[in-house]
């Protein structure tokens, strides 16, 4: 009984360290108020109470049930998910570093953390559990200090750094007394903190532990708020973020510069809900990573990496690559298209996707970043897309019903009038795509191009006064028009706004503030996503580039229009004039001749007069309006001198350490020259030549002799040292009784010296890990 309670005030002594060591730095990182003496004194009771009810095996299973049992019971009451959720939600904020949530739940907080870690450790600390839970507890605590930069909390982590070693050296062997190796863990963890020393850090090291811990808190933790990308942070929308209209001032500086084959639509935000003022974004809730393989479907059907299906896919889904180079500070949006393939960010570059199908990143884009996509880039006006969706129409689609609810919504304000008109425009179509076509043609014919408008009226509707009242507009008046019209055609159907870049005949172009655009984009069941372009703008350039259209175009440069009268010339505004576009009809469409048309409030990336310099992008600019900066508003951390990417060495240098008193207190030479008799000396001799056996998987067989187990291993050949001579001897040690004398300990001795010196490679590595992890009891001579 009095071994028994040895046992349990060492393996007490050992628990009460870790957790000391473990729940102090919790605490202190959920809030700094909650360092309470109290919490030790708690955490102290609870290993009392381990100890008491483990003396005995029935008091022990009884405990442990009653104790599993109430928190089973706790938990699932109100009270206690209460408690949980309410802590899960604070952790949440906390990493985002949010401090207001833990005082409101402080006492249930701490009780909490402080009875769930004491028993954790009190079972880490056990023998039989070896060392691997307290280094994954000590391991975690230690990142979670880093990660949360709390370094006011390194010292209180010190007791759990010395239970760690003392577990770590006495991991199942039970002949190092735990008392004597507590002076050297504690040694050990003392100087390496004195020789952190405070204020001395190692600036290489540094740079590469920020950088480590921002790309874990990128791809595990990134929950902050985003600086999200709209027209009104590049001069649309001047009457506010939430008011569409009003006459823009874009501005002309380079954003980027793009480099593809063809004209790329470069989406920015995806809006699904029309207000009658503006659009929202109400399905950008959520944020996966973008390498994640858990989120694969997702992203697939998301970005329409499926559709169409194989069979029925051609030459219009080929993907092409796109490089895009940004040429200022911009947001944490990526500009690229719809249909991704795949997405090649720059090296510090952490992509993440929203349900709404945005990309971002975790900072926001800087002069210089650069990425690529592989991507679809086909519009509406691709040849032979009308065939392709028709065809796909009866497809299975994960998506559709989905897409039905979300993208058909309308506010109830809407007059009947509109309803009609979107009626009219399609009722002579005979497919969803028609009616598409047939909306983005009336809007095109029967609405002019202009950035000279007026200030629209707050009370009334947006799209109802451009369809019926001022009837002129740019890209966003077209594109939410389009959109609205569509959903009341029973087309799922939403609003984007990016950037519109149209290559010149090297494949690149620089996009400025003025090439910023709104378009729509039309749900097909079966095909997906495709983007229609409603606004009137100067097509010849496609035709010639990507369609080689063999239309003959005027001096003037504007293309006749076969089906509708020319639009009417725009009001003269900075931005370069639109021209009249040709429309294709729904069967038109498919001919080889129409292109995707260019939005007439974009000027060309590339001069159109000879002499005409490009703009080089600004030395410092930032084009982020200080409306759109979401940023939440914490504090940056201060510089610590307790240089704590140094402690990252400590951890490492201690393991080391331990490493290495544990090889040399399980030497079998030290252990021998610190026995005091003969037959010590000679069964350590013993046991070692078993361990190096057993690590050669020559296990002793039942019932099998010493001699007889010598001899079968002497046939086998494996090693030139014969086992005959150790055989004898222990034959004799164990059925005669006799004392082991001096030379028969050499001759084992040097038998298991030369035994070790001859094992196999992997048979020394499995040595080696029982050896340091195990006690050496895998196999004994003198016990079979």
């Amino acid at each position: 009984m009095k071994s028994k309670i040895g046992v349990c005030m060492i393996h007490a002594l050992t628990a009460m360290l870790l957790s000391a060591g473990i729940i102090m730095p919790i605490l202190g990182i959920m809030d700094r108020s909650f360092l309470s003496i109290n919490m030790l004194l708690l955490c102290t009771l609870i290993i009392a109470v381990f100890e008491l009810v483990s003396l005995h095996k029935i008091s022990a299973v009884i405990a442990a049930s009653a104790a599993f049992t109430g928190i089973v019971i706790w938990i699932i009451t109100p009270n206690g998910a209460q408690i949980i959720s309410d802590v899960m939600i604070a952790v949440t904020l906390r990493i985002r570093g949010i401090d207001t949530a833990f005082p409101l739940i402080a006492d249930q907080t701490m009780i909490v953390a402080t009875c769930l870690i004491a028993v954790l450790c009190s079972f880490a600390s056990l023998k039989r559990a070896t060392c691997v839970p307290s280094l994954i507890m000590t391991v975690t605590t230690v990142l979670l200090i880093w990660m949360t930069d709390r370094q006011d909390l390194i010292p209180w982590i010190i007791p759990a750094l010395i239970a760690q070693i003392m577990i770590l050296m006495t991991s199942r062997y039970p002949e190092t007394s735990v008392l004597r190796i507590l002076p050297w863990s504690a040694g050990i963890v003392l100087i390496a903190f004195l020789l952190s020393g405070k204020g001395i850090t190692i600036p290489a090291l540094k740079t590469k532990a920020d950088e480590f811990r921002q790309a874990v808190m990128d791809r595990l933790f990134f929950t902050e708020a985003r600086d999200v990308f709209s027209l009104y942070s590049v001069g649309f929308s001047p009457q506010g973020p939430d008011q569409l209209g009003g006459r823009p001032d874009p501005d002309n500086n380079p954003v980027m510069k793009v480099t593809a084959s063809q004209t790329a639509y470069l989406r920015g935000s995806i809006y699904d809900e029309y207000t009658g003022h503006g659009w929202r974004n109400t399905a950008a809730g959520r944020r996966f990573l973008w390498q994640s393989d858990r989120m694969q479907d997702e992203r697939s059907l998301l970005f329409d990496q499926k559709l169409p299906s194989e069979e029925k896919y051609n030459t219009i889904c080929s993907p092409e690559t796109v490089y895009i180079t940004m040429l200022c500070d911009s947001t944490s949006t990526l500009f690229v298209p719809q249909r991704i393939r795949e997405l090649f960010p720059g090296t510090d570059m952490v992509p993440y996707f929203s349900n709404s199908s945005e990309i971002f990143i975790t900072r926001n884009l800087k002069a210089g970043d650069s990425y690529s996509v592989s991507a679809p880039l086909f519009t509406s006006t691709a040849s032979g897309i009308g065939q392709l969706i028709a065809m796909c129409e009866t497809d299975e689609d994960a998506q559709w019903e989905h897409v039905l609810s979300a993208y058909l919504t309308l506010p109830e304000h809407l007059e009947k009038t509109v309803y009609n008109l979107a009626g009219e425009i399609t009722a002579d179509a005979k497919s969803p795509f028609e009616k598409a076509i047939c909306i983005r043609n009336y809007l095109i014919r029967n609405y002019q191009y202009t950035l000279d408008v007026g200030e629209h009226p707050e009370n009334k509707d947006f799209v109802t006064e451009f369809l019926f009242s001022t009837r002129k507009g740019y890209c966003t008046y077209f594109a939410s028009s389009m959109t609205v019209l569509c959903r009341m055609a029973g087309l799922p159907a939403r609003y984007i706004e990016g950037y519109r870049a149209e290559p010149n005949g090297s494949g690149e172009t620089i996009v400025s503030g003025t090439d910023a655009h709104a378009w729509t984009e039309v749900y097909f069941k079966g095909f997906g996503w495709v983007v229609f372009d409603p606004t009137p703008g100067r097509q010849e350039q496609d035709e010639k580039e990507n369609h080689n259209s063999s239309e003959q175009s005027n001096p003037s440069g504007t293309v006749s229009d076969p089906i509708s009268e020319p639009t009417p010339a725009p009001t003269p505004t900075p931005e370069p004039t639109p021209e009249t576009t040709p429309i294709p009809s729904p069967d038109e469409s498919e001919s080889p001749t129409p292109s995707p048309d260019k939005d007439a409030d974009s000027t060309s990336p590339t001069p159109t007069v000879p002499g005409t310099p490009i703009p080089s992008p600004p030395e410092e600019e930032n084009n982020t309006s200080p409306a759109h900066n979401h940023f939440s508003g914490s504090e940056e951390p201060a510089e610590d001198g307790n240089g704590f990417p140094f402690l990252l060495l400590i951890i490492p240098f201690m393991i080391v350490s331990a490493l290495v008193i544990r090889i040399w207190l399980t030497s079998p030479r030290v252990k021998a020259e610190r026995s005091k008799s003969e037959e010590n000396k000679a069964n350590i001799w013993i046991q070692e030549i078993s361990d190096l056996l057993y690590a050669e998987n020559l296990h002793r067989k039942n019932g099998e002799t010493p001699i007889g187990y010598a001899d079968r291993i002497d046939r086998t050949g494996y090693f030139t040292s014969v086992l005959r001579p150790v055989g004898e001897i222990i034959s004799l040690l164990v059925y005669s009784k006799v004392v082991p004398e001096h030379t028969d300990t050499s001759i084992i001795r040097e038998t298991a010296v030369n035994l070790k010196s001859e094992i196999s490679k992997p048979a020394r590595l499995r040595y080696w890990i029982c050896r340091i992890f195990h006690s050496s009891k895998q196999r004994d001579w003198k016990t079979r």
